[in-house]
C-alpha cells in the first residue's frame, strides 16, 4: 500500500514537471522510503526459559522476510555531499528452537520482530548523467526493537505451551549503502538502494503464560541480527 501510494507520488510529480537535473546548490530536502529484504541473526541463550527446567539452548534461530517504511530529511553542502536524520520501521517473522536437556524436551517459538530506528546518515553523491546519479551513505544511530506475539509450542507435537510477554530492547544500528538517483523534476528525485545494516538484537519478556499458568522465565535472546535489503524512496528538495 506504501509502495503504491509512493508510486503514485512519484507519478503526479513527472506530470507536473519536465524532467531536470535536481538543483546543486546547498539546501534542504525530505522525502519517504519503503524497504524489503532478507534478515539473519543468531543466538548465544543456554539459559532461557523458567529456572527449573534446567535452561533452554536456542537454536535454529530463523527470521523471515521483513518490510518497512519511513522517512528522511536533511541538508545538502554541495553537489556532492549531504548529510541526513532517517527514521526506518520494519518488521518481519522470527522462530527459534529451544532444547532442554535436562527433561530431554524442545519448544518452538514463533513471533513477530519489530523495529523503530533513527539514525544519522551522510552520503556522497556522483553524477553520471544530468539526470542520473550513484550514491553511496554510511549511517549509525539507536534501534528500539520488540518481540511481540510470541508462541510456545512442543516442537514434537504442535501443541500450545506459552504466550511470552513482549520486550523492547534498546541497542545501536549500523548501515551503509549504495544505490542510484534519478531526478525526475527540478526539485525531486526517486532513488533505488540496496543497503546493509545491523539492526542490533532482540529478546524475550521475563514471563510466560500457558500451560504452567503464569510464571517468571530468564529470556530468550536473538543477538547480532543482520538485514540486506532494497530501498525505493522520493526525495523533494526546498
Amino acid at each position: 500500500m506504501m509502495l503504491r501510494g509512493l508510486l503514485g507520488l512519484v507519478t503526479l510529480v513527472t506530470i507536473a514537471s519536465p524532467l531536470s537535473a535536481l538543483a546543486a546548490e546547498p539546501g534542504f530536502f525530505a522525502g519517504l522510503d519503503v524497504s524489503g529484504g532478507a534478515a539473519f541473526g543468531s543466538s548465544s541463550t543456554v539459559n532461557g526459559g523458567a529456572p527449573f527446567a534446567g535452561g533452554g539452548v536456542v537454536g535454529n534461530v530463523k527470521l523471515g522476510n521483513f518490510v518497512g517504511g519511513g522517512g528522511h530529511v536533511g541538508y545538502r553542502f554541495d553537489s556532492a555531499m549531504s548529510a541526513f536524520v532517517s527514521y526506518q520501521h520494519g518488521q518481519g517473522g522470527i522462530g527459534w528452537d529451544a532444547n532442554f536437556p535436562l527433561y530431554g524436551a524442545s519448544s518452538r517459538f514463533d513471533g513477530t520482530a519489530i523495529s523503530n530506528a533513527i539514525l544519522g546518515n551522510v552520503a556522497y553523491e556522483i553524477p553520471l548523467t544530468d539526470v542520473i546519479s550513484m550514491r553511496t551513505t554510511a549511517g549509525l544511530g539507536i534501534t528500539f526493537n520488540t518481540l511481540s506475539r510470541v508462541i510456545e509450542t512442543n516442537k514434537a507435537t504442535g501443541i500450545f505451551l506459552a504466550d511470552l510477554a513482549t520486550h523492547t530492547r534498546t541497542g545501536t544500528a549500523a548501515q551503509v549503502g549504495l544505490g542510484f538517483r534519478y531526478k525526475i523534476a527540478p526539485s525531486a528525485e526517486v532513488g533505488l538502494d540496496g543497503l546493509v545494516a545491523y539492526a542490533g538484537g532482540f529478546e524475550t519478556g521475563s514471563a510466560r503464560s500457558g500451560n504452567l499458568g503464569i510464571t517468571s522465565i530468564n529470556p530468550y535472546r536473538i543477538d547480532d541480527v543482520w538485514r540486506a535489503s532494497l530501498s525505493a524512496s522520493l526525495t523533494i528538495g526546498f
